[in-house]
């Protein structure tokens, strides 16, 4: 019997696995970069591959201007499983000086009886997807859960994004409308201020969690520019690493998370989320961190 193909994700997990082992022994920041999305899906899938696109031109760019050491493991299209999702996480071996960012762009929501849970079910059902509620809860977890692990692996800094809906009704991400004097305006280039990308990423041990939308909302997904919250987040945060800033002032994930969270709320009122209603969505986020001593 001949040997089954590999798959696309094992291809991946193993040149992943063999670049981290090649730079376990160098001193240079890794910049580790895991990007989950629900590209098969019929409703958001255009979304996410759009989201992908912004997510990684950003952290791949950041990486090569700073001298990072760059890696990335995307998990899409028929290898999006909860089983890959959780086995990209484990992958993960950063050293005390790295960097990672685990990105999430899919479906979301929320149990009615966990009142006490702020943040969204992760929706890791592969498409077509079962209702059965059974099924649902083996193929979700929480995302302050997904936090914890990647928390777990030991880097300096962790970023945690979300990007899915935290509502108690069915979900939908697809909406019509929005601004188009917004999103069709040019994207800011990547250009940094190496002084403030040190400020955002070099000088802190911090581990930050966001989400798109707050208990109840919808994330809204747009198919041309991809999910409202990490479009306003990527724009954002280019910007924001080509200004000066004063590293006095400590950490400026904060403001960058409010002015993202404000951007997103006004443009999500701009779309029609259902017999006319204007889309509410305001990001969620936790920024736990410390200085460091070097």
């Amino acid at each position: 019997m001949k040997d089954r193909p590999i798959s696309a994700f094992a291809f991946q997990k193993k040149k992943f696995t063999d670049k981290m082992n090649r730079l376990e022994k160098i001193t240079r920041t890794k910049l580790i970069l895991v990007v989950v999305a629900n590209t098969i899906d019929p409703e958001i899938g255009k979304g996410c591959r759009e989201d992908i696109k912004s997510i990684r031109h950003m952290f791949e760019k950041l990486s090569k201007q700073m001298k990072f050491n760059f890696l990335e493991l995307v998990v899409a299209e028929a290898d999006y499983s909860r089983k890959n999702i959780l086995d990209a996480i484990d992958l993960l071996t950063p050293g005390g000086n790295d960097i990672v960012v685990f990105y999430y762009s899919g479906h979301g929501f929320s149990y009615e009886e966990d009142a006490e849970k702020r943040f969204p079910q992760v929706d890791m059902r592969t498409h077509p997807a079962s209702n059965e509620i059974e099924v649902i809860k083996e193929n979700s977890q929480n995302l302050m859960d997904l936090f914890e692990l990647v928390k777990s692996r030991g880097a300096r800094l962790n970023i945690v994004i979300g990007d899915c809906c935290n509502s108690l009704i069915k979900f939908k991400r697809d909406f019509k409308g929005g601004d188009d004097r917004i999103r069709l305006a040019e994207r800011p280039p990547v250009i940094i201020n190496k002084q403030t990308c040190e400020t955002l990423f070099c000088d802190y041990t911090a581990s930050i969690l966001v989400a798109a939308a707050d208990k109840g909302e919808y994330a809204i997904s747009d198919e041309q520019i991809g999910s409202i919250f990490t479009f306003n987040f990527t724009n954002n945060l280019k910007i924001l690493m080509g200004k000066s800033v004063d590293p006095k002032n400590g950490l400026p994930w904060s403001e960058l998370l409010k002015e993202t969270q404000e951007k997103t709320y006004e443009l999500s009122k701009t779309y029609d989320i259902g017999d006319g209603k204007p889309g509410y969505q305001k990001a969620i986020f936790d920024i736990r961190f410390k200085e460091t001593l070097y």
